[in-house]
Order: structure tokens, then sequence, then C-alpha cells
């Protein structure tokens, strides 16, 4: 029997692949992902579940404005060293940092570095599993204008106290996947702030302005 033909994503797939393989690292827990900041294409590419952790608490870091994964684009076919330059961030105050990974580190970061440890990333489990949701619900909205539904749940939420996400879609007039789309675009900008380092995204998350005390 004749096999499949495969499709162009999944011929790309499997050159990455065969590009992790060829410098010795492992092909079976890559990980392809799309920051909600960057154009869709072409992916990031993350080499371990330890990586793909990072990732996440990054994104979901309500510190942290921008987050540019350009040393690990940069790094190509090299092999990676147990410390990682994985990303440079700037912060609400405008400062810039350089994220290292380091796995076994002890919690400690030098001036103008934060370095990510796996007790950091074990204590936050929940924004992981949170954010994990979050960027595939702005991911899946990227086609579509979210520009009026944006305005309509600000105007619910600025000012005002906490909201919870299945109020929000009780009261926009919209598909309840943009109002979340929505929702996750404002949280990403660092214009809301919410609860879901504490209790996992969903129709019961609370939201609320970063000017509300």
């Amino acid at each position: 029997m004749a096999k499949e033909a495969k499709s162009p994503a999944q011929r790309k797939r499997n050159q990455y692949v065969a590009a992790v393989r060829a410098r010795g690292a492992s092909g079976h827990n890559l990980w392809f992902v799309s920051p909600p900041q960057d154009p869709p294409d072409p992916p990031l590419i993350l080499c371990s579940d330890v990586e793909f952790e990072c990732f996440q608490f990054l994104e979901g870091s309500a510190d942290l404005v921008s987050v540019d994964y350009a040393p690990l684009r940069l790094a190509g076919d090299g092999p990676r060293s147990r410390l990682r330059h994985f990303a440079i961030a700037t912060t609400l105050e405008g400062h810039r940092l350089d994220i290292d990974l380091d796995p076994a580190g002890d919690g400690g970061s030098p001036p103008g570095r934060r370095v990510v440890d796996l007790a950091m990333l074990d204590a936050a489990k929940t924004r992981i599993q949170s954010w994990r949701a979050i960027i595939a619900v702005i991911n899946r909205c990227r086609t579509h204008e979210l520009s009026p539904v944006i305005f309509r749940s600000r105007h619910l939420i600025e000012g005002q106290p906490p909201i919870t996400m299945g109020a929000l879609c009780d009261q926009v007039d919209e598909h309840s996947a943009l109002v979340a789309g929505a929702i996750g675009t404002m949280l990403r900008a660092r214009e809301l702030e919410s609860d879901v380092d504490q209790h996992l995204w969903g129709p019961a998350t609370k939201v609320w302005g970063r000017a509300h005390g």
C-alpha cells in the first residue's frame, strides 16, 4: 500500500526534528510554539518540557510587558548548554532583562538578569497551566478582528470590581471564544490583571484593570 503524502507542515516538522537529532538532542520532546507577540511563522522550537514550561512562565509573568526569544532563535543548531540565554524581556518600568534558564539554579539572579530554575517553575504550576490555555486562545483568534470586542470588554472592566470571564461572556454580545481571545490579548499586553496565578484559567477566572486596587 502506498504511503500517504505528507503535508508541507509535516515535512517542515520532520526537517526540524532531523536538525535537532543531528546535533545530538532528542527529537521526542520538541515543542513548536507561536509566542503571542510574534508572527505565527516561523514557530519557536523548544527542545524540552522544561523549555516549554519556561516559555509559558515568562508569557504569564505580569511584570514583563514583552519577551523576545531571539537568543533561542539565534542559537540555531548549536548544542544547548545547561544554562541557556532564553530571552530578552522588557519590564513594566521599561527596564531590559536578560532571561536565563538554568534548571539546577539556586534562585539567585545578578543585576539585569533573571535566572529561571526548576524551583521557580514548580512553584508556578498553576500559572504555567493557565497560560498554556491563554496562549492557545490568543493564537486561535489571530485571524479575527478583536478591536471591537476588546473595546466593549474594556468598558465593562476598567474602574469596576473584578469580574469573571463567565460574566463577561454573558454581557458582551460576541461569541465566547472571541471574548476569551480579547481578554487573553489584554492580559498579555498587561492592560489587565487576573487571578490565574492562583486559579486555573476558565469561566471563573477574575480579571480587573491594572488601576483597580
